[in-house]
């Protein structure tokens, strides 16, 4: 593997990194950050995710973003179709009042990614199953799903965390000055031609944190700006991350993108994503916590909630930390 994840998957296994563990009844004991962060609850009467505007990170004074660039990272394992179509509805609602929110002139990109780091254009054999919201297969049968893109490309559009080259683009560049409808019809195609062809084993965080890696830079190079630039990271997954690296591996890969920046100061996540990786801690949800604010997120099951997470809540949380980045220059 590379040098920004050269960490051997061996030392994944911690109790501080459970993401990937066989499924015991440990995975689930021990404090977590659903009580700190206001997450869904175990108990019935817990509601389904965030739906309030995250608390933006006070940094330096802030005269406005010059860009903003936005990750999904979908999931592309069977099961998905609904999920992906009903993203792409709630996408142009999105651009429009992200659009309006942010000042005039703002550029803007945005890519999408896949979970699936095994699958390749020839083949894709794989069955995992998950027990108590973590992947119920040994560390060594994630491993052995697991190719990062150091160890080749093999060929995936969209796979071991490249951009998804879709209508010969492998990001839409737009600006907030633009008409929003040719963005929302090259993503709502994107997400959607993203398919079901996928792993099962699911690794959203390890596609996130790819996306930055110099090794796919042949299809990612110019997608996230550093200095200047708010950056979204935004997950579409029905299932448990099974990436198996620590999850600070990741986290450090992408916030060094954004060094000049402030780091996880420029950063805002999301997701629709299974509500009990809020409850155990899980990677995925070590990850959309390790920013400089709080999450936007629902369950991704409760697809009523899409309007109004990705449509309304998402697109001010990004105007509002626009607001608190210093413009590059």
């Amino acid at each position: 593997m590379g040098a920004a994840l050269s960490l051997a998957c061996s030392e994944a296994r911690s109790e501080e990194d459970p993401g990937t563990q066989p499924t015991t009844a440990s995975a689930t004991d021990g404090l977590t950050q659903a009580q700190s962060t206001g997450g869904p609850q175990s108990d019935s009467s817990s509601d389904s995710g965030r739906l309030d505007v995250p608390q933006i990170p006070d940094v330096a004074s802030g005269d406005g973003c010059d860009a903003v660039d936005i990750l999904f990272v979908i999931d592309n394992s069977a099961s998905m179709g609904t999920f992906q179509q009903a993203l792409a509805a709630a996408f142009p609602s999105f651009v429009e009042q992200m659009f309006q929110t942010l000042p005039a002139g703002i550029s803007v990109h945005v890519g999408v990614t896949t979970t699936d780091f095994w699958c390749t254009a020839e083949s894709c054999e794989c069955a995992e199953s998950t027990l108590s919201c973590q992947t119920a297969a040994t560390l060594e049968e994630v491993e052995a799903h697991y190719a990062p893109p150091t160890d080749g490309d093999n060929g995936t559009n969209g796979g071991q965390g490249r951009l998804y080259v879709h209508d010969t683009l492998p990001f839409f560049e737009a600006s907030t000055d633009d008409d929003p409808e040719e963005l929302s019809e090259w993503f709502s195609g994107a997400a959607t031609a993203a398919g079901e062809q996928g792993c099962s084993f699911e690794m959203p965080v390890a596609a996130a944190g790819y996306v930055a890696h110099p090794s796919n830079a042949d299809t990612n190079a110019g997608f996230i700006r550093d200095e200047g630039a708010v950056l979204l990271v935004f997950f579409l997954t029905d299932e448990p991350d099974k990436s198996p690296e620590p999850t600070a591996t990741y986290l450090d890969t992408l916030l060094a993108s954004k060094s000049e920046c402030g780091g996880a100061d420029c950063i805002i996540s999301g997701g629709l994503v299974p509500a009990c990786i809020a409850d155990i801690n899980q990677k995925a949800w070590q990850f959309l916590d390790g920013f400089g604010g709080e999450p936007v997120w629902s369950d991704i099951n409760d697809v009523s909630a899409y309007p109004s997470i990705v449509g309304d809540v998402l697109s001010v949380a990004v105007a509002d930390l626009c607001e608190t980045i210093v413009p590059a220059g």
